[in-house]
């Protein structure tokens, strides 16, 4: 507990906005105003003091993650997964803002919720969730290693320029699992659970379940399921089919080219995301009113 006060009450606040976003300049302005009159000090990240015209004021974001003990990112859930990356080495907790208009599942408060949302932290009324994040490997046929950026959602492999179906082998611990043929594969971590994977129909998992999902998208195969995958297990993905091109995507932001004798090693990183969780919202409540969970197909009642 005295470690999280210190970091709240003594130490600094990263501010990292979406710049791409005309609306988060006044959300920015609105996040530094409210730290103030709670008397949390803070630093703007380079993009974001010139997006919110305080360029001389602007710090690079290395040089931020390492003068901050809190990062504050306004924006959805690419922006915040962005940061994540950046800082996840530091083990910084993040708080992501929604400037109110993102679908997304990670940002824990609305932007007309941040004078209580800062209000909370200062009294110390927050969880801290630890969110896993997945390694993956790259390993050409050659067997050069290359080791591509920690996904927080998933590592996903889909069809390059020709859309068709793509065949990977999935081993789980040296055994094979399937032969897939398919659009695709989504390994996801439980915070991906509510992205990509689970428009492919995949489970929900809440965030802190310690598992990766694969999920088949547009299986040839209906049998070929979505499976819920220990931890701690080590999966290696081979490209089967020779005339295929197949991208490997980690967190839909990196990409790598799959060639015939490729393979790809995923497992679960060594790294955590940490995360402020407002205690006044809980997974079940963001779900509800996320995905229109209302109980009652004829009024929209939750009744």
């Amino acid at each position: 507990m005295k470690k999280t006060l210190e970091t709240f009450e003594k130490g600094c606040a990263g501010i990292v906005a979406n710049v791409s976003k005309k609306h988060t300049a006044a959300a920015a302005r609105l996040v530094i105003s409210e730290l103030e009159k709670n008397g949390f000090s803070w630093k703007l990240e380079e993009m974001t003091a010139r997006h919110i015209d305080r360029p001389n004021e602007g710090t690079p974001m290395p040089e931020l993650a390492n003068s901050i003990t809190w990062l504050i990112v306004i924006g959805g859930d690419g922006t915040i997964l962005q940061a994540a990356r950046e800082i996840v080495e530091h083990h910084i907790p993040l708080l992501g803002i929604n400037p109110g208009r993102s679908f997304g599942f990670m940002a824990d408060t609305l932007i007309d919720e941040v004078s209580d949302t800062l209000k909370s932290i200062k009294n110390l009324e927050f969880d801290i969730i630890k969110r896993s994040t997945l390694k993956a490997e790259f390993y050409s046929s050659a067997n050069e290693r290359k080791i591509l950026p920690f996904a927080l959602n998933d590592v996903t492999f889909t069809h390059g320029a020709e859309a068709r179906l793509i065949s990977l082998n999935v081993n789980v611990n040296d055994e094979l699992l399937s032969t897939y043929s398919a659009d695709g594969l989504i390994f996801a971590t439980a915070t991906g659970s509510t992205a990509h994977s689970m428009s492919a129909g995949g489970p929900i998992l809440y965030p802190s379940v310690d598992a990766i999902a694969l999920t088949p998208i547009c299986p040839h195969t209906l049998s070929n399921r979505p499976i819920i995958l220990p931890h701690d297990c080590k999966i290696e993905v081979f490209l089967n089919k020779i005339n295929c091109d197949v991208l490997v995507i980690t967190d839909g932001q990196v990409t790598e080219k799959m060639k015939p004798n490729d393979r790809v090693i995923i497992s679960s990183s060594d790294y955590k995301a940490h995360f402020i969780h407002l205690k006044r919202h809980s997974f079940a409540s963001i779900l509800r009113k996320k995905l229109k969970w209302t109980g009652d197909l004829k009024n929209g009642s939750e009744e």
